[in-house]
C-alpha cells in the first residue's frame, strides 16, 4: 500500500479534479455542495446538479441532442441514461488530464445549460383533467352537523333512533 494512498480506487485523480473544479469557479459562478464522498456543482443559487464530482470521476450534465457529440470529444467519455432529458457524460478520473480542455468546456456549458433553466432532470407529468380550479372550500369534506345532546344528562350524543345510549335517562 502506497504511504499517501494514491490506490486505483479513484483517489489518484484528485489533482486533475481540483484543478477542473478550481478552473470551473474561475469560469463561473458555482455553488459546491459535499454529498457524501462526492460533490455537487449547481449554478449559484440553483437546485439542479451541473457537474457531480466523485471518487470514481466526474459527470458532466449536458443537453440531450449533444450528448454524443461531447462524449466524442472527450477520450473515454460515455454517456449515462441518454433518454433523460438531461443526459450525463461520464469520465473516469484518470482521463480526465486526456481530455481536460474538452472536460473544462463541458463542465462550463453544464453550469450555463442549468442556469439557463434547461430542462429538469424529470419533467412533471400534466395533469390528467385540466378543470378550472375551484375554492378551496369545495375540495374539504363538507362538515357533518352536531348531533344533539341527551337533554336530561347532558353528556351523550343521542342515538340516531333519538334515544340516550345510557340507557338511564
Amino acid at each position: 500500500m502506497d504511504v499517501h494512498g494514491t490506490e486505483s480506487d479513484g483517489v489518484g485523480a484528485a489533482p486533475s479534479v481540483a484543478r477542473l473544479l478550481l478552473e470551473l469557479r474561475g469560469r463561473a459562478s458555482v455553488d459546491v455542495k459535499p454529498a457524501g464522498r462526492s460533490l455537487q456543482v449547481r449554478p449559484q443559487g440553483g437546485r439542479t446538479v451541473a457537474v457531480h464530482i466523485h471518487p470514481g470521476g466526474v459527470d458532466i450534465a449536458v443537453a440531450r441532442n449533444q450528448a454524443d457529440e461531447v462524449a466524442a470529444s472527450i477520450v473515454g467519455a460515455t454517456v449515462k441514461d441518454p433518454d433523460d432529458p438531461v443526459p450525463f457524460v461520464s469520465v473516469e478520473g484518470h482521463l480526465i488530464d486526456a481530455s481536460y480542455d474538452a472536460v473544462l468546456a463541458a463542465a462550463v456549458q453544464a453550469v450555463e445549460l442549468r442556469k439557463s433553466g434547461g430542462p429538469a432532470k424529470a419533467p412533471r407529468a400534466p395533469r390528467a383533467a385540466a378543470a378550472p380550479k375551484a375554492t378551496t372550500r369545495s375540495t374539504r369534506p363538507a362538515a357533518r352537523p352536531d348531533r344533539p345532546i341527551c337533554p336530561r344528562c347532558k353528556q351523550y350524543e343521542l342515538l340516531a333512533s333519538g334515544e340516550c345510549p345510557s340507557g338511564y335517562c
